[in-house]
């Protein structure tokens, strides 16, 4: 099979995966990313507090690995010291304070944060960050990056676009060719908000719990920083509001976001109310909660893709099993 040159928009779980296929079938493959570094949802957020420096995994918090293929995946990461599984106390808490454990599998976090496992997964990959993609050019066999910044890459025979359906769709607005199909299944996709709160406590707070599911509420998640493996901070939690509540409150100011939910969980949980240190993040693109179902899809030419989690559903492990499929599926064509 002759080698081919193959560009990968998105260097999160989907792209690493698509590339370590790609690269394992004898293709060259380069990634290009609009962050800084690795992460995504999968975010570390280093800050200096007046407690020191803390550091908030305020994206995604645990992932769980149930097929073959992304558990052995996590095992590689965890030789490698970029995974641990989390043994904390982790429950769920209804409206009317009714506690039950979660349910007992490993939940794995990156090591030192969870911006570990995305470098592990890119790790040897040739990637480019701070490479926003936003339009494409030629065609099968010859296709060119235009870069936000006016550069060009290519050509390349081949594209994996492994980003947000939101931000696939203005991308392939901007593409010659014909990509009605995916960009149909894109519309057909919904992926909600999350407003999250890091927060830092002058004094320990233990509500009997390390990382809790709540329900009936503008929160959805509470969970301690301090209790993950390789972490000694100050007192550090980080609170989710639920998908409805981050709609509905999407343009908020970070200020008040801040206050609605650290009032909640004051009333909740006896919280304190005055941290020493307080900051919000905007999760425009968070959960998976509507997916076309199939894996991946690709133009009428075979040579332009797209996978994600928000093909298969909100999970990790699926934007792995996405990138994947892709990957294959670009290696035989």
């Amino acid at each position: 099979m002759a080698r081919r040159r193959i560009a990968i928009i998105g260097a999160g779980l989907a792209g690493a995966a698509c590339a370590g296929v790609l690269t394992q079938a004898g293709h060259s493959c380069r990634l290009f990313d609009k962050g800084r570094g690795p992460g995504g949802r999968l975010s570390t957020r280093r800050v200096e507090t007046p407690l020191g420096e803390v550091s908030f995994d305020h994206g995604a918090q645990f992932i769980t690995a149930r097929g073959a293929a992304f558990s052995a995946f996590m095992q590689r990461a965890r030789d490698a010291g970029a995974a641990a599984v989390w043994d904390a106390r982790l429950v769920s808490i209804d409206r009317r304070g009714n506690v039950e454990p979660l349910r007992q599998e490993d939940r794995w976090i990156g090591v030192p944060g969870m911006n570990a496992l995305v470098k592990h997964a890119l790790d040897g990959l040739d990637v480019r960050f701070g490479a926003r993609v936003t339009g494409l050019k030629g065609g099968a066999g010859a296709w060119t990056l235009v870069l936000e910044d006016g550069g060009r890459e290519g050509p390349f025979d081949a594209v994996a676009v492994t980003i947000p359906p939101e931000q696939m769709i203005d991308l392939l607005a901007r593409t010659d060719g014909d990509f009605s199909t995916q960009i149909a299944q894109a519309n057909g996709a919904r992926i909600g908000p999350c407003q999250a709160v890091m927060t830092v406590l002058d004094a320990p707070f233990d509500p009997g719990f390390d990382g809790a599911k709540l329900y009936g509420g503008a929160l959805a998640w509470m969970a301690r920083m301090g209790s993950r493996p390789g972490r000694t901070v100050p007192e550090a939690w980080i609170l989710h509001a639920t998908t409805g509540w981050s709609r509905a409150n999407l343009e908020a100011h970070g200020d008040d976001v801040i206050r609605a939910l650290i009032e909640e969980a004051h009333i909740r949980f006896g919280f304190p109310a005055r941290p020493v240190w307080s900051a919000a993040h905007r999760w425009r693109y968070a959960l998976s909660e509507q997916a076309p179902g199939s894996a991946f899809a690709l133009d009428e030419t075979g040579t332009l893709g797209c996978a994600g989690d928000w093909r298969l559903g909100g999970r990790a492990e699926l934007a792995w099993d996405s990138g994947a499929a892709l990957g294959e599926a670009l290696a035989k064509a």
